[in-house]
């Protein structure tokens, strides 16, 4: 092996070549594998100055004689290919193998080394209790961004992967619970930094990683993001997309948002797993982030029994973390919860409207889009609906990767029955984020049961989970009734008075004072006369309450 990095001895690395192949967690293809075995034996057999393109392409992958790697960039691609899955592999599985096999940027040849050199002595791994629990973590997670791979000829679109890894950058930041660290972060530690250095230094909770492979008719990406503490893989995925060159930088971008979405938006794999970590963890322990994951627990589903802790867990947050904007927003929407769905917070304020009213998310970060999230529904209850579609188009300019305000504005123009604004906004949140709040889905019962489309009303009806909420039984109850299934459209009665055996006799003014288009009013409580919802509302005098007029 002269001329070869290499700490260890012929027989030790052969025993760590066949602990890879063998390993589940190596997750490379069957040719890959026979790669990764060729380019050893042949370096432990001292012919590492033979591995190059033609070899390979001719001894592994069954290119013929007239292989020029010029034209076929095979070996380029796979090679990118097979450093992600040892990269994997030694984050996951392979985290306390005594070797680590890798073969470097701009060589086929492999390197042997200990997995963790003597230097990293210095740098401690982190302690067993998690870093994110301290300091600026409180605020959220901190997650650390590669720059990506380039794997194949990029040259016809030299920047594509370096302009990629920006844009995610940029697109995560948007989100901003989370704490972005990009290519800055590279440049200082080396792309071979130590991974409980970063822990320990920086209190990294996620590490995103991958490869852009381009040709100049498409390209592909793979990501995969790993939990920095325990080397698990959280998520892995890959994209295909075709290229024309006008639109090579907004496809490009298009998929850098999908992968952002995917990770930072609520309820997606963040989410979930800061939501599995603080369902495990003591309530006297729960740090001011966590509060904030307790509130979207309770957001998805209006749990009522949720609702106390969450507001008193957010109310100690403010007190004991002033400048925490995410915790005022969540603040500010559980007081309109409280106006909308009447729950008790008399001991605290007399006024919950007026506290949801409060501002202080905005003054505090006045380019989040969370605050004006929050002032949108605390503007809807107060009677203000154009100030609320007002306030939740600022939010999604803020970040348009949150598509559960994409959905609430959609939902707020589907009541007003501006329907062209509506639908699109709808459709498109829950095709880029089905885990999202289904209550949402009331907009699109909405459009469809308008149109007297009741079988695509009763399917949306059927989807909204919040078995605590009276709303989504009167979907499916109104829409059964049309449809003559009668035994469905009694059970949602029997359930709407389960939780309000008055409902019959207010339903007019409680639809009214959700500033429901008066259109929908009379279509919807016609529609709960025929499931057999009983109750009429009247007036001091007897007559029959008006359906008011949105001003």
């Amino acid at each position: 092996m002269d001329g070869v990095k290499s700490d260890f001895g012929p027989d030790a690395v052969r025993a760590q070549l066949h602990r890879i192949l063998a390993s589940a967690g190596f997750d490379a293809s069957r040719r890959n594998r026979l790669f990764l075995e060729y380019v050893v034996e042949e370096t432990l057999e001292g012919r590492a100055g033979r591995i190059k393109a033609y070899s390979i392409a001719t001894s592994v992958f069954g290119r013929d004689a007239g292989f020029d790697p010029q034209l076929d960039s095979i070996v380029r691609i796979e090679a990118g290919r097979l450093r992600r899955s040892l990269e994997r592999y030694y984050l996951t599985a392979g985290g306390k193998e005594p070797i680590r096999i890798a073969i470097p940027k701009g060589s086929y040849v492999p390197e042997f080394a200990a997995a963790q050199p003597a230097a990293s002595t210095a740098h401690p791994p982190a302690p067993a209790s998690p870093v994110r629990r301290t300091g600026l973590c409180q605020h959220g997670r901190v997650i650390f961004v590669r720059p990506f791979e380039e794997d194949g000829d990029q040259t016809a679109f030299p920047n594509f992967t370096r302009g990629f890894t920006r844009q995610i950058i940029v697109a995560l930041t948007r989100f901003t619970d989370l704490f972005v660290l990009g290519p800055e972060t590279t440049d200082k530690y080396g792309e071979a930094a130590d991974m409980a250095r970063l822990r320990t230094d920086l209190g990294i909770d996620y590490i995103l990683t991958g490869g852009t492979t381009v040709s100049t008719d498409g390209f592909s990406v793979e990501a995969l993001l790993v939990d920095a503490r325990t080397g698990r893989n959280l998520w892995a995925d890959s994209f295909e997309r075709t290229l024309q060159a006008k639109e090579v930088f907004k496809v490009r971008d298009e998929v850098a948002n999908s992968v952002a979405r995917t990770l930072a938006q609520p309820y997606g794999v963040i989410f979930n797993d800061a939501a599995r970590e603080a369902d495990e963890t003591p309530p006297d322990n729960l740090i001011s982030y966590d509060w904030v994951i307790r509130f979207y627990q309770y957001w998805r589903t209006y749990d009522r029994a949720l609702f106390e802790p969450v507001r008193a867990g957010l109310e100690q947050t403010i007190l004991k973390d002033p400048h925490y904007a995410e915790a005022f927003a969540c603040l500010s929407q559980t007081y309109s919860n409280a106006f909308r769905f009447e729950h008790d917070v008399s001991a605290v304020t007399a006024e919950p409207l007026q506290r949801a009213l409060a501002r202080r998310a905005i003054d505090l970060a006045p380019n989040a889009s969370r605050g004006q999230h929050a002032l949108s529904l605390a503007c809807w209850f107060a009677g203000d609906t154009r100030g609320a579609t007002t306030a939740l188009e600022a939010s999604l300019a803020l970040n348009p990767n949150d598509t559960e305000v994409m959905a609430d504005l959609g939902l707020r123009y589907a009541m007003l029955t501006e329907w062209d604004k509506a639908v699109p906004l709808l459709e498109e949140s829950f095709a880029r984020n089905p885990a999202q709040p289904s209550s949402y889905r009331v907009g699109l019962f909405l459009y469809h049961y308008a149109g007297g489309r009741y079988e695509k009303a009763l399917a949306e009806a059927r989807r909204i989970e919040a078995p605590d909420i009276v709303h989504g039984f009167v979907a499916v109850a109104t829409a059964a009734a049309q449809l003559g299934f009668q035994r469905e459209a009694a059970a949602a009665v029997k359930s709407i008075l389960a939780l309000d055996p008055h409902y019959g006799d207010h339903v007019v003014s409680d639809l009214n004072n959700r500033h429901l288009h008066p259109d929908l009013v009379q279509t919807v409580v016609e529609g709960l006369r025929k499931a057999g919802l009983p109750g009429s509302e009247t007036g001091p005098s007897g007559d029959p309450i008006p359906v008011a007029r949105i001003v």
